[in-house]
């Protein structure tokens, strides 16, 4: 009878270890790094697009910042992203950019923003300013060896400031606006890992916001992205990564008969390196 209960003991024992052996595997796959440093070197094409009206409710001009008022339309800006994997299937990623922007030129054509008119021919500058803080949690629906798909949501507060300086010989005429938008953002994103060291990427995201924040006033929104991407495992806790993204974002908000708008797009090609842990 104590032989018999010896060896239940040991083969219970053996059964619970082989258990978490299983349970912690996943944690040496090639897709399962715990805690991640991402550093991106974003190349993108810009396009940026503003209306303000004015308060006794005459419509704004729709102003294209690049092509209208002088800014590059191409830029090199940073991002940081932090990821942690606390579960399995679980997963937090943090991300935060900013980029700010100006540019000059001269008025083609008369241009009404907020209360303030800038005339054909008036030396002008510029400015658009923006800055993203997004938080997402993922589960992947699938996650072995070689792949996963997962799906997640979060939130993404853009805020952006953006305003006109022109001089008109006698005097300076400055005008500016802004916005900061918390935008809900739902995504789905897929990895293959073709090699322990060669790992494919893939992700599209959108959303779609209609706020009534009062009887007054109320905001709108949509954002699209998408991205693909390949990385190199070059080092136990080094990786390279080459990729394009694309990101669509508009917004506009009413307050009483007021309405604003702003829009901006960027794709290009993205340089990241990340330490994982």
């Amino acid at each position: 009878m104590k032989a018999l209960l010896v060896v239940t003991i040991a083969v219970f024992c053996l059964s619970c270890s082989a258990m978490a052996q299983d349970e912690n595997e996943w944690r040496s796959w090639p897709l399962a790094d715990h805690f991640t440093i991402t550093l991106d070197g974003f190349f993108p094409n810009l396009d940026t697009r503003v209306t303000v009206d004015a308060s006794d409710a005459s419509p704004g001009t729709t102003i294209d910042f690049e092509q209208n008022l002088g800014m590059s339309d191409t830029e090199i800006f940073p991002a940081i992203e932090f990821g942690w994997r606390f579960a399995k299937k679980h997963q937090l990623r943090l991300m935060v950019f900013e980029l700010n922007r100006s540019g000059s030129a001269i008025t083609p054509t008369d241009i009404s923003f907020g209360d303030e008119t800038f005339t054909i021919n008036l030396p002008i500058s510029s400015f658009f300013d923006m800055s993203v803080f997004g938080l997402s949690y993922s589960y992947s629906l699938v996650f072995d060896q070689k792949k996963e798909l997962a799906v997640g949501v979060g939130l993404s507060v853009q805020d952006m400031s953006f305003g006109l300086i022109g001089d008109a010989g006698q005097g300076i005429i400055e005008a500016d606006s802004g916005i900061t938008a918390p935008i809900p953002t739902f995504d789905i994103k897929g990895r293959y890992a073709f090699t322990d060291k060669w790992i494919g990427k893939l992700g599209i995201g959108v959303f779609s916001l209609d706020l009534a924040i009062s009887d007054e006033e109320d905001l709108s929104g949509d954002v699209f992205n998408g991205f693909v991407s390949i990385q190199h495992n070059t080092f136990e806790h080094v990786y390279f990564e080459l990729g394009y993204t694309f990101v669509e974002v508009k917004f506009a908000w009413r307050k009483n008969s007021l309405i604003n708008s702003v829009g901006y797009e960027y794709h290009g090609p993205v340089l990241s390196v990340t330490a994982a842990f």
